[in-house]
């Protein structure tokens, strides 16, 4: 039952100060949200790649740019695929 109230109360004075505090709250809010994206940005490129590491997909992507030394070798390779 303590918890209950206790809760009740924190929720109440949390809206309390969010609604007295505002722009502070936003003030907050518009330095951490760059922190954010800038902590969150390499992590979800490095699970992108980890992902195309693990399908393969990266090596056939490697294989495919690969050029050879002939210079009519990459007119060769553009006309010879289905569109």
């Amino acid at each position: 039952m303590a918890n209950i109230v206790f809760g009740l109360v924190a929720i109440a004075l949390g809206l309390w100060g969010l609604s007295t505090w505002w722009w502070s709250v936003v003030e907050v809010l518009r330095g951490v949200v760059p922190l954010l994206l800038i902590l969150i940005g390499p992590v979800a490129l490095a699970a992108g790649i980890t992902r195309l590491r693990e399908d393969g997909e990266v090596e056939s992507v490697l294989a495919e740019s690969e050029l050879g030394d002939e210079p009519g070798e990459l007119l060769q390779q553009d006309t010879a695929r289905p569109l």
